[in-house]
């Protein structure tokens, strides 16, 4: 296991630490390869910090994670020094339990999913905890410069998210090596008009002016800038062709005996490029095929190589070939002499450029980046997937001859945004577009649909796919209750493409209401899995996914269907109800005790509530602040009332007979479900006992019933306590069991209520049997100045839910 030497912390790394371990917000702005994510995740070595660290693209993940591996506490914090619990989430890897690790590398649409509590990869239900998960973490934006080109509301809705939470006090870091200097005064500029703290630090200016390691980069690292001219092919007699010339790319790769990277725009050129290297004569086992399009233990492999045997730090010299495209161009740390680029935005180049003569800590290095420049017609062609081909003509206009950090903070100053007035324009545009992000919150949270959030970001969204030689919806199912498809990522786009092409012999794998159904693709969903004919798609063991008839290849290399495998990361799911036998009491105790703690104790639940409520009223006491720690603990009491039914208790003894003859928390039996509605009550009985201890509610009413919702919500953050509906569709009433009225004096006596409040319990009874009115029900949505304490609420009585069902610690909260 690696450790970190402080005496290797650069001086912007130091000065960085100082920042976010104070709990600042920062704009950094540092070069490729000076150790951005160390200097921002550093400070976990001596403290405790849960961080969601999110980026663009699913393929840069691994490389975050890899790298906060490396990271362990400090031995004044820790007799015996640990690795952080670091999972990596989104659509290809579901590695997280509602963002309950220490650090979650996770992806933009995630997030901003995430934030309205309309999580793509994670049970919708369950939404409202992970935008808790949120509120309590410091958010961590890498790449973030790549919003600008995902669509024309992305920025909008990431500036949105960052105004958010720097309202509230919410420690928010942004990553970038290629932010203008002028865009990042003119966004720090802006928040704190708005009287919001957001410090900006750029590498080599103000403060980090003398960085030591900036300073051997500039004096060790040499590399120079150069076009690879394209032309099209021709005729035999001379005529120009339409379809392009690539031998010199070809001659570029082949010619030189050291160590190339090749990154392409796009899979099949990717694909193409290794199909003419292998019938030019090269030896297929020194070239690497590396890209999102590959099933994910594929992908691991072929990265493993990369990083331990070819292309990696410490690998030795060797004659390798790298075809690439984004899986590599930031998130791993991997170095060669020359390195060629398609065409592409100045952001995309820098990154990708970073990966020439990156090392330089013993002695000078050269290395050769060279960008492919096509004929001018058809430079968008090539450009694509950055539909901005202005961008990127702008790019290689203004390209410099060598690289240096000033040279590329020129070059960024220059071209980012087409040119220096535009890039301007465009930031203060989407800056004035919070009221178009916020409305999209709220309307995607009322219809229950991430998809019309996540739709923004429909560039970068994947798809997981399969191959199938029958695609036999039986056969498929059965499969299921077992094992899962090794999946590999397309476009939402490629998918909708690739779904009308299959026609009726398409497939999805879905879930619908917590279970995986095969469905017919006749239309696609987040979260799907795609299963395709090989008539359609195939795979082969170096190339990875392939379009066309797999069916016509006699290549042993291909493969007409995909492995199906028992995925751990998938089945991985936080405890339910069952297996162990409790009395009602015993559970809302242990439930009240972990929401108590949670709120009271120092610690991340506790500082989060304390900034939000600051945020909201800034003369909140340490008064106010426990005030609202003792009505979550109460409405923690209430959350599981319902269970005191007498239909409940009925079922609860018929599943487990052997139960005691006290009121049943919890039966000892799994996977039998009770199914009678036992949430519900629980926002009636909150308000009514808060009613009683604090006397008229007044303006407190809203904040009141925002916590009872929370609790009532504990099980689905779609619940309305005011609409819920039996099986025959019967509406659902509380019907008290005898022993209830007991059970209500208990929890009030958990709380220290008065006795006076105790002997009142029949009461909160009554009320909890009556049904509530649609008016009582807050809408909590996003855009409600309540909902980050619903939320932070929400998720404090759901997680010590769990950890009480599962009598173990499902995350880190104390400092």
């Amino acid at each position: 296991m690696l450790r970190i030497d402080i005496r290797m912390i650069h001086n912007f790394q130091d000065a960085v630490q100082s920042v976010t371990s104070a709990g600042q917000s920062l704009l950094l702005v540092a070069p490729t390869g000076l150790g951005k994510t160390r200097a921002v995740c550093g400070d976990l070595r001596n403290q405790s910090q849960k961080i969601v660290y999110a980026v663009p693209l699913r393929a840069l993940g691994s490389g975050i994670k890899k790298e906060l591996y490396d990271l362990t506490r400090s031995q004044e914090f820790s007799r015996k020094a640990r690795p952080l619990c670091v999972a990596v989430h989104h659509g290809d890897s579901e590695e997280s339990n509602l963002f309950s690790e220490e650090v979650v590398v996770t992806t933009y649409d995630q997030v901003v999913c995430g934030v309205p509590g309309l999580p793509l990869s994670l049970p919708l239900k369950s939404g409202h905890a992970v935008a808790g998960a949120l509120l309590m973490s410091r958010l961590i934006l890498d790449e973030a410069h790549l919003a600008w080109g995902i669509s024309a509301n992305a920025l909008p809705i990431l500036l949105t998210i960052i105004d958010f939470r720097l309202r509230l006090g919410l420690q928010t870091v942004i990553l970038t090596a290629t932010l203008p200097e002028a865009v990042a005064t003119q966004l720090q500029k802006h928040f704190h008009d708005q009287g919001q703290d957001l410090k900006l630090m750029i590498v080599g200016k103000g403060e980090l002016t003398d960085d030591t390691r900036l300073r051997m980069r500039e004096k060790n690292r040499h590399v120079s800038v150069s076009s690879l001219p394209l032309r099209n092919k021709k005729t035999s007699d001379g005529q120009e062709k339409k379809d392009l010339d690539w031998s010199p790319l070809d001659a570029a790769l082949t010619e030189d005996r050291g160590k190339r990277i090749y990154f392409a725009n796009t899979v099949e050129r990717l694909q193409a490029t290794y199909d003419r290297l292998v019938e030019s004569g090269r030896n297929p086992d020194r070239i690497t095929v590396l890209h999102n399009r590959m099933p994910r233990r594929w992908r691991e492999k072929a990265e493993s190589a990369v990083m331990n045997e070819r292309f990696g730090k410490g690998c030795p010299d060797g004659d390798w070939i790298l075809l690439t495209n984004q899986v590599a161009e930031a998130g791993l740390d991997i170095s060669a002499p020359l390195v060629i680029s398609d065409p592409a935005p100045v952001d995309t180049l820098v990154q990708r450029a970073g990966r020439c003569a990156r090392w330089f800590d013993k002695g000078p290095v050269e290395g050769r980046f060279l960008i492919v420049e096509p004929p001018k017609v058809q430079l968008n062609e090539i450009a694509l997937p950055y539909n901005r081909p202005t961008f990127v003509a702008a790019a290689l206009k203004t390209a410099p001859s060598h690289l240096s950090w000033e040279s590329e903070l020129q070059w960024v100053n220059e071209s980012w945004g087409e040119d220096p007035k535009k890039a301007e324009k465009a930031v203060e545009e989407a800056l004035n577009q919070t009221a178009f992000a916020l409305n999209l919150f709220d309307r995607a949270s009322q219809s229950r649909s991430p998809g019309a959030i996540a739709n923004v970001f429909r560039e970068v969204l994947s798809i997981e796919v399969a191959v199938d030689k029958t695609c036999s919806a039986q056969d498929l199912e059965k499969r299921l209750e077992a094992q899962r498809p090794q999946t590999s990522s397309v476009s939402l786009r490629r998918a909708h493409i690739l779904a009308r092409d299959a026609g009726r012999q398409a497939k999805a794998i879905r879930y619908d209401d917590g279970d995986l159904k095969v469905v017919e693709a006749d239309y696609i969903e987040l979260g799907d899995i795609l299963i395709l004919p090989s008539t359609v798609a195939y795979l082969h063991a170096v190339k990875g996914l392939c379009f066309g008839d797999g069916t016509k290849d006699a290549d042993p290399a291909v493969f007409l269907e995909s492995k199906w495998e028992t995925d751990q990361a998938r089945s991985a799911t936080l405890p339910r109800e069952g297996g162990q036998r409790q009395t009602l009491i015993k559970h809302l105790q242990g439930v009240m005790r972990g929401v108590r703690e949670r709120l009271t104790i120092d610690g991340i639940y506790r500082d989060a509530l304390a900034k939000i409520l600051r945020a909201l009223e800034p003369e909140s006491t340490e008064a106010l602040i426990d005030a609202v720690a003792q009505v979550s603990t109460l409405a923690a009491g209430f959350h599981d009332l319902g269970k005191a039914d007498v239909t409940w208790q009925s079922r609860a003894r018929v599943i487990d007979p052997g139960c005691g003859p006290e009121l049943i928390g919890r039966t000892g039996i799994m996977n039998r479900r009770i199914g009678h509605p036992h949430t519900p009550p629980a926002f009636h009985a909150t308000t009514k006992a808060c009613e009683i201890l604090l006397g008229s509610l007044e303006s407190t009413t809203r904040l009141v019933r925002a916590i009872a919702l929370a609790s009532a919500r504990h099980h689905s953050s779609f619940l309305n306590p005011a609409l819920v509906r039996l099986h025959g569709d019967a509406a659902y009433n509380f019907r008290a069991h005898p022993a209830a009225e007991a059970l209500v004096r208990e929890i009030l006596l958990e709380t220290e209520a008065p006795n006076s409040a105790i002997e009142r319990a029949r009461e909160i009874i009554s009320a909890a049997e009556s049904i509530p009115d649609k008016s009582e029900i807050p809408l909590a949505l996003p855009n409600d100045d309540l909902f980050p304490i619903y939320a932070l609420i929400g998720r404090a009585i759901l997680m010590a839910d769990r950890e009480d069902a599962s009598g173990k610690i499902l995350e880190n909260w104390k400092k």
